[in-house]
């Protein structure tokens, strides 16, 4: 049974803000898992695809740092590295074949849930979604940034 709502003008943006981000993290860590990668783990090998010959560790934990807490991002990079899905030398991280395997199947995995969370919503729909939601945090003081 639906249960009845303010019209959307009066609901407080954090809290969908918040539900929104609870509900597709959630589905994004319950699929991955289904083929061995963990979320954080996800952003590491999705870096390393786009940098073949190697991404400098400082430049990679730079930019996938804000999906979560430095510490994430590191402890993402040093199981990636244990699990052979990368190897280091000196300060840059290289791919390797199991790591790109695991990522092309995470990456599949991605693809539909991004099908999954578009349905019924256009992609203008989508942009004025986003737009505003950089404003606000701009309006508020913070300091989002997304690669």
């Amino acid at each position: 049974m639906e249960r009845e709502m303010q019209p959307p003008e009066h609901q407080p943006i954090g809290f969908w803000t918040a539900r929104a981000a609870e509900a597709i993290s959630e589905r994004i860590r319950s699929r991955l898992a289904e083929v061995g990668v963990a979320q954080a783990e996800w952003w590491v090998l999705h870096q390393l695809s786009l940098h073949a010959d190697g991404l400098d560790e400082r430049r990679m934990l730079e930019t996938i740092g804000p999906n979560d807490t430095e510490q994430v991002a590191r402890d993402a990079l040093e199981a990636c590295l244990a699990k052979g899905w990368a190897r280091r030398q000196g300060s840059t991280i290289h791919p390797t074949d199991a790591g790109s395997a695991h990522f092309r199947e995470a990456a599949r995995v991605q693809r539909e849930l991004g099908q999954e969370r578009g349905v019924g919503i256009s992609r203008e729909d989508y942009i004025t979604t986003i737009t505003p939601l950089q404003q606000v945090i701009r309006n508020v003081g913070g300091d989002a940034w997304h690669w």
